[in-house]
C-alpha cells in the first residue's frame, strides 16, 4: 500500500481538505479526544464534524484503508494502517498525571474486564478502555494467555458474544479471586480499577457494610489488605450469580463448611440478595475461611487437631536438615497455626494464587524456601497432596522470621549437595549418610550430574564419587563409609572450612622445610599463601577401600536367585533387553507391566549403567511394585549403547521403597568393579556358576 496525502484535488477544496487532515491527525495523536473536543477545537458543529468523518471516510475506502470507527463512549479509533498510510506519529499526547500501565498490568486489567460479563467486548473496547492502539491489545492478550495457564480457562472469541472466557465455573472463581489479589500489589491505581470494572464506589460500600456486621458475628477483625480484596471478591462472585453463573454442586463439600460460624456470617451477607443457591453460599463461606483473620483465641483452630501435630513434625524435620534449634518453639507452632487456619481451606479446595508471593521469595531467600519445602512432607501427608509453593512461601517468612529473632542466619552455614550418577537410591543413600557425618552442615539436595549442571541454589561444598566440574569446594567420597573413613573424612572437611587440622600441620611442615633450604623475607606472608595453596586442592578422595557397611538383612543373593537368571544370544535394542530380563518377575507377579513401560520409557545410559558393565533399568514407580525383587539377563553377545559402551549384562531393580534394597544394590555396584567376576558371568555356561559369582559378593560386610 503507497502513502497518500489528502490534496486539494478532490472537490472540497484546499482549505477543507487541509482541515480533514487536521482532523485525522488530531485522532491519531490523541486517543482520548472526543467528538465534542473536536467540536471545540475545529469549530465547527456536530453535524459538520460528522459530514467530515463520512468525507474521510469514504477517501480512506477508496485508498482501500480501513475507515474511522466511533464508540458509543464518543472516542474515534483510528487503525494502525491508516497511522502507518498517513505517515502519522502515533505517540499519544498524555494527559497531565496519567497513568501509562506495562503489558503486565493491562493483561490483568483486561482479565477483570472480561469477569464483568455485562456486555460484548471487543478489541475496540479495549483499545479505548486502556488508551492504546488494538495492535498493542492484541500483544497484550498474548500476555493474558500465559496468565491463563495454571487454570482449565481458554480466552475465546467470537462475532456474537466478542471476547469472553470459558472454563468451568468454579476455576473461573479460583481465577477471580487470585486475580483481585493480585492486582493490588501492580500498582494500579483503584480509581483505574473501578473505572475498568464500570464499578461506582458507592456499590462497594454496601458490601462493606455487610463486611461489618461479618466481623461483629465473628467478633474478629478482618486485616485491612485482606478488606480491600475481599470487598471486590464478594461484589464479583453476587455479580456473576446474578448474570445466572453458577458453581457447580459438587464442587465443595457442605458438610466440611456449612457448620461454621463463617457458613452463619455468610447467611448475613446475603440476606439481601434472595434466591442465592446453597454451593454459592458455601463458596462465599470459603471466601471467608481463607481470609487472612486477626484470630483471637488459638481455640479457633481446635477442630483440626492433627494439623499442629504435622507443624511441629515440620518443624522437627527443619531442625535436623539445620543443625538448628528453635528457641521457643511454642510461639513459632502458634503462628503457624494461626496462619495455617484459612490456608487450610486455600490448599484443601485449590485456591491458593498459583504466583503472587513464591516467586519473589524464591529469589530472594531461595535457599530457606528450599529447606522449608524439604521439611514439608508431615504437611503433605496431612494434605494429601503437595503443598503449593505459594503457601510454602508464607510458611517461608514466620520461620524466617523467627530465625532472624534468635540471631539464626542460614547463610553463614555451610551448605552442600551430593552429586552422584549412580541413580536415586545411591545419591539418597550418601546424602543419609554425609548428614550422619556432618550434622551441622545443611545438605540442600542429592543431585544428578544433569542436575547439577543446572542447579541455581547457593552451596559451599560438592560431595561426590567421581570428578564433577565446580568452582566450589570438591570431596570425591564413597556411597558408604567405614567409621575410620568417617572420621577421616570429617577431619579434612572441617581442617579446610576452619584452617586447622591438616591444613596447619601441612603448611608448617612446609615452612619448615623451605626454612632449612631458603632465606624467608616475611614468614607470616609465606604461610598464610602456603594455606591457601593447600585451600585451593578442593579434592579429596576418601575411597581407600571397597569395603561396605550397611545395616539391613537382605543380599545380592537374596533379590537374585537362580530362578531370576535368564540368558539370551542377542538382542535389537534395550526396550528388548528390559522387557527380557523382566519377565522372571513379571511371572511372579512381583511387579505389574505397567513398571516394564515405565523402566523403558525412564531409562538413562548416563546413569543407568554401573562402571559401565551391568545396565540397571528401574524406575521411581513403587505403586506397580509388588515385592523387591532383581532379575539378571545375560547376553552372549552384547548390546552397544549411544554411549559406545558394550553391555552384556542386565539387572532389572523392582523395590517397593528406597532403602530395603541399597544394600544388594552396592554389593552388584562392587560386582560391577571387579572385571574378573564380570568376564566369569559372560563366560558362564549355567546359572548356578553365575549364581556362585553373586554369592561371594553377597557375603561382603
Amino acid at each position: 500500500m503507497t502513502c497518500a496525502k489528502l490534496d486539494s484535488t478532490t472537490k472540497e477544496g484546499v482549505n477543507i481538505q487541509t482541515e480533514n487532515f487536521n482532523i485525522i491527525t488530531e485522532m491519531i495523536k490523541n486517543p482520548n479526544v472526543k467528538g465534542k473536543d473536536l467540536e471545540t477545537m475545529f469549530k465547527i458543529s456536530r453535524r459538520q464534524l460528522g459530514y467530515r468523518i463520512q468525507k474521510i471516510n469514504d477517501w480512506l475506502v477508496e485508498q482501500n484503508c480501513p475507515p474511522i470507527e466511533r464508540t458509543s463512549q464518543g472516542f474515534f479509533i483510528v487503525d494502525d494502517i491508516v497511522k502507518h498510510f498517513l505517515n502519522v506519529s502515533t505517540t499519544s499526547l498524555q494527559q497531565e498525571n496519567e497513568q501509562v500501565y506495562t503489558a503486565y498490568q493491562r493483561a490483568h486489567l483486561i482479565l477483570l474486564m472480561l469477569l464483568r460479563e455485562d456486555e460484548m467486548l471487543s478489541l475496540n473496547h479495549f483499545a479505548i478502555d486502556l488508551k492504546v492502539s488494538k495492535n498493542t491489545i492484541l500483544n497484550d492478550l498474548k500476555k493474558l494467555k500465559s496468565l491463563l495457564t495454571p487454570y482449565e480457562i481458554s480466552l475465546k472469541y467470537s462475532r456474537q458474544e466478542g471476547y469472553y472466557l470459558k472454563g468451568n465455573e468454579f476455576e473461573i472463581r479460583k481465577l477471580l479471586t487470585n486475580l483481585i489479589d493480585r492486582i493490588f500489589t501492580l500498582n494500579i491505581t483503584q480509581d483505574d480499577i473501578l473505572r475498568n470494572l464500570k464499578l461506582k464506589e458507592k456499590k462497594l460500600h454496601i458490601i462493606d457494610d455487610q463486611i461489618n456486621k461479618i466481623e461483629q458475628y465473628l467478633e474478629n477483625k478482618f486485616i485491612d489488605q485482606s478488606t480491600e480484596t475481599l470487598r471486590y471478591k464478594l461484589y464479583f462472585i453476587i455479580r456473576r450469580i446474578q448474570h445466572g453463573k453458577i458453581i457447580s454442586p459438587f464442587s465443595i463439600g457442605y458438610d466440611d463448611l456449612s457448620d461454621t460460624e463463617e457458613y452463619q456470617a455468610t447467611e448475613i451477607l446475603t440476606s439481601n440478595y434472595p434466591d442465592i443457591p446453597r454451593q454459592e453460599k458455601l463458596f462465599i463461606t470459603l471466601q471467608l475461611l481463607s481470609t487472612s483473620v486477626q484470630w483471637s483465641e488459638l481455640n479457633d483452630a481446635k477442630y483440626l487437631p492433627s494439623l499442629q501435630l504435622a507443624l511441629e513434625a515440620m518443624i522437627n524435620q527443619f531442625e535436623k536438615l539445620t543443625f538448628i534449634t528453635f528457641e521457643d518453639r511454642h510461639t513459632l507452632i502458634n503462628q503457624l497455626m494461626f496462619h495455617m487456619k484459612p490456608a487450610f481451606y486455600r490448599i484443601k479446595y485449590d485456591l491458593s494464587d498459583i504466583e503472587s508471593l513464591q516467586n519473589t521469595l524464591k529469589d530472594d531467600y531461595k535457599e530457606l524456601f528450599h529447606l522449608v519445602k524439604l521439611s514439608s512432607k508431615p504437611m503433605e501427608q496431612f494434605f494429601q497432596r503437595p503443598l503449593p509453593d505459594n503457601e510454602i512461601a508464607y510458611l517461608t517468612i514466620l520461620i524466617g522470621g523467627t530465625l532472624r529473632r534468635q540471631n539464626e542466619d542460614i547463610d553463614k552455614k555451610v551448605k552442600a549437595v551430593v552429586v552422584c550418577t549412580q541413580g536415586t537410591s545411591i545419591s539418597q543413600l550418601m546424602l543419609q549418610e554425609l548428614r550422619n557425618v556432618f550434622p551441622e552442615f545443611i545438605f540442600l539436595d542429592a543431585l544428578s550430574l544433569r542436575e547439577f549442571n543446572q542447579y541455581t541454589l547457593d552451596f559451599d561444598v560438592v560431595f561426590s564419587p567421581m570428578q564433577v566440574m565446580t568452582h566450589k569446594r570438591l570431596y570425591i567420597t564413597k556411597a558408604i563409609l567405614t567409621a575410620q573413613e568417617k572420621q577421616d573424612l570429617r577431619q579434612h572437611v572441617l581442617g579446610q572450612l576452619n584452617h586447622t587440622f591438616e591444613t596447619d600441620i601441612y603448611a608448617e611442615k612446609m615452612l619448615a622445610i623451605i626454612r632449612e633450604h631458603a632465606h624467608i623475607h616475611n614468614e607470616q606472608v609465606l604461610l598464610r599463601e602456603i594455606k591457601n595453596q593447600f585451600d585451593d586442592i578442593h579434592a579429596y578422595a576418601s575411597i581407600t577401600s571397597s569395603s561396605i557397611s550397611l545395616n539391613g538383612n537382605l543380599n545380592l543373593q537374596d533379590l537374585l536367585p537362580i530362578h531370576h537368571i535368564q540368558f539370551a544370544q542377542c538382542i535389537s535394542d534395550m526396550e528388548v533387553a528390559i522387557r527380557l530380563a523382566a519377565e522372571p518377575l513379571l511371572t511372579q507377579q512381583y511387579i505389574d507391566a505397567n513398571y516394564i513401560d515405565s523402566m523403558i520409557k525412564s531409562f538413562d545410559e548416563t546413569y543407568m549403567v554401573i562402571h559401565q558393565n551391568i545396565a540397571i533399568p528401574h524406575a521411581e514407580n513403587e505403586q506397580n511394585v509388588n515385592r523387591t525383587a532383581m532379575s539378571m539377563l545375560v547376553l552372549e553377545e552384547p548390546l552397544t549403547l549411544s554411549t559406545g559402551f558394550d553391555v552384556h549384562i542386565f539387572v532389572v531393580i523392582a523395590a517397593t521403597d528406597k532403602f530395603k534394597h541399597l544394600r544388594p544394590l552396592l554389593q552388584l555396584r562392587d560386582l560391577a568393579q571387579d572385571h574378573k567376576s564380570i568376564q566369569s558371568i559372560i563366560q558362564s555356561e549355567s546359572k548356578s556358576q553365575i549364581f556362585e559369582t553373586i554369592k561371594t559378593f553377597s557375603n561382603i560386610d
